[in-house]
């Protein structure tokens, strides 16, 4: 066993434990903390069989070579998450431009009033 399979599944213990907390003191969402602890949970047992998982993600992909399927695994993810945030960006944008025409009409009519 190598220095890096102790070290990370403790340190991703530690950021689980912090999720856990960040929700009882209600700083996050149930759907942040599960997705978080999967995502902490996947490092750390990648972390403990990191040759037993990239073969298996290398098998379901087609893929030959165990590291070029991580790679790809891993840049599908964050296209996938680039993907997630851009349409946050946009349903905050829209809901910030209908608050703002909201309290621009509530002024004019506050004035028209005076």
């Amino acid at each position: 066993m190598k220095f890096f399979q102790i070290i990370v599944p403790i340190i991703s213990l530690l950021f689980i434990y912090g999720m856990f907390r960040r929700y009882y003191r209600t700083r996050a969402s149930w759907q942040e903390v599960a997705v978080g602890s999967l995502f902490w949970l996947g490092v750390g047992l990648f972390a403990i069989f990191p040759d037993f998982l990239s073969n298996k993600i290398a098998q379901l992909f087609g893929i030959e070579s165990n590291v070029n399927a991580i790679i790809f695994f891993c840049l599908g993810l964050i296209f996938f998450f680039q993907y997630k945030l851009f349409f946050m960006i946009k349903k905050q944008q829209s809901a910030l431009t209908e608050l703002v025409r909201k309290l621009s009409l509530e002024e004019k009519e506050e004035g028209v009033r005076e």
